[in-house]
């Protein structure tokens, strides 16, 4: 058999089986209902518990840095190290706890606390790969060289970009990152504790009343969705708190959709309309007046309109890292220019111009897809394709856009949403209708991801 076709064989039932338990057992989630959410067909499909392609390892003394200790970076870094024997592998990360951000929302819902959302960084980066505890300065990919924070300088010979994105709340006027939990200003999008924040900010403002807006930005963003379930969770929890009579509720947008995929931008409308939810169109956050609780927002047209509100959560516009533009890396021109992403092929997420330079995650230019499942979608194929270029070959992998988005529409139901570059639906069951807000979505979201995810950094059950 070759390697190609040997890479793309399915697990061995049993590993599967005992994987399967594994995570049954960490999740608390019980098998009866487990089953039912997934049915046992579809089951090793439908979580992501599948092998990562199976493939030799082979033999190098190259240099591999990567960029960044995210979900991206560790995935990729533990799944280079399983493809290659005697790599030096480095990952530069200056972060000591490493932050489940899929989980943010379900702490924003009062579903997990602050503590169920962080691990140990040391935890998952891989043996006999190098930690080099710093951010990044500057990238010199002439030279093949990476200089980080603390002014050391990597030489490498293969690089992986995995930084993340940068969340830019000072491009809002008036705004600034650490006025995030002022009485009346939350973001999920900020931190662990913002999300905690906005969970407690909300109930507050259900016992006093008044105006909530949320905001969603020009820029692509990461989990797209996660704007549209924050106005959701902050109406759920005041429904089931009686308070919701007494407030407005405004989602701003200066798009013509709210979710890509028709399907589920109609659906968000409809779940809008019957929980009265006002969708406003009139252009995206430019401004905020912290202290007078004044948010402005500017039109396509350029017309601009100032309003009061009471609680405003705030998605705030996202870049890639300055350093990324600054090494030559980023797209120069289209659509995506502005937000200086790495500019890779967008199948085999090969840098455009340096064929020694890999991307993944966030910090990508790909038309959609910064979500964790697509980070999952990424470690079958980016590191890969990078041994096939160090073996003097083409890549052989393709990244075909998939992302996934449990759509979370009350506390205790959410949608299933998977769909690729096509914007076409995906489903994983056929034989279930995945964009029906059900409970079964909402366990698969609680229970079952987190371990999953973790696994995932560890180069398992890529998809």
């Amino acid at each position: 058999m070759s390697q190609r076709e040997n890479r793309n064989e399915h697990p061995h039932p049993n590993r599967t089986s005992e994987a399967v338990a594994d995570a049954l057992e960490r999740s608390g989630l019980s098998r009866r209902d487990f089953l039912k959410i997934a049915g046992a067909a579809g089951l090793a499909s439908a979580t992501g518990m599948q092998a990562a392609p199976v493939r030799a390892a082979v033999s190098t003394r190259a240099r591999i840095v990567v960029l960044g200790g995210g979900a991206a970076g560790l995935t990729m870094a533990a799944r280079l190290r399983s493809l290659l024997d005697g790599a030096r592998i480095t990952v530069v990360e200056p972060s000591e706890i490493h932050h489940y951000q899929p989980g943010w929302t379900l702490v924003a819902s009062g579903v997990y606390s602050i503590g169920e959302v962080q691990r140990r960084t040391e935890r998952y980066i891989p043996r006999g790969v190098d930690w080099v505890r710093s951010g990044v300065a500057a990238i010199d990919p002439d030279s093949q060289q990476v200089e980080t924070v603390d002014g050391e300088r990597l030489d490498y010979d293969f690089l992986v970009v995995a930084t993340g994105l940068h969340l830019d709340y000072e491009a809002i006027d008036g705004l600034r990152r650490e006025d995030i939990g002022r009485t009346g200003l939350t973001s999920i999008y900020a931190s662990a504790e913002a999300a905690r924040d906005a969970y407690e900010q909300i109930q507050a403002f259900g016992e006093n009343g008044g105006v909530a807006r949320f905001t969603i930005p020009g820029t692509p963003i990461k989990c797209a969705g996660a704007p549209i379930k924050a106005a959701l969770i902050a109406n759920s929890l005041l429904e089931r708190a009686g308070q919701r009579g007494g407030t407005e509720f405004h989602y701003h947008t200066g798009a013509d959709r709210l979710f890509s995929v028709e399907r589920f931008d109609t659906m968000v409308r409809d779940l809008y309309s019957e929980h009265d939810i006002a969708v406003n169109q009139d252009g995206f956050l430019t401004a905020v007046d912290v202290d007078a609780r004044q948010a402005t927002f500017r039109g396509t047209n350029g017309n601009e309109e100032t309003v009061d509100y009471d609680y405003l959560h705030v998605t705030p516009p996202m870049r890639a890292h300055g350093f990324v533009r600054e090494a030559g890396l980023a797209v120069e021109d289209g659509a995506l220019a502005d937000g200086g992403w790495l500019a890779v092929d967008d199948r085999t997420l090969q840098h455009a111009r340096y064929p020694n330079v890999f991307g993944a995650g966030d910090v990508v230019a790909t038309a959609i897809g910064k979500t964790a499942s697509t980070v999952r979608s990424h470690g079958a194929v980016m590191p890969d394709n990078l041994v096939d270029v160090l073996q003097d070959r083409e890549p052989s992998r393709e990244f075909d856009g998939y992302t996934s988005c449990p759509l979370i529409t009350e506390v205790g139901k959410a949608a299933l949403v998977e769909f690729d570059y096509t914007l076409e639906e995906v489903p994983t069951f056929g034989f279930i209708d995945q964009g029906e807000p059900s409970w079964m979505w909402w366990r698969l979201k609680v229970h079952m991801i987190k371990p999953l995810y973790f696994n995932m950094l560890r180069g398992r059950y890529l998809r």
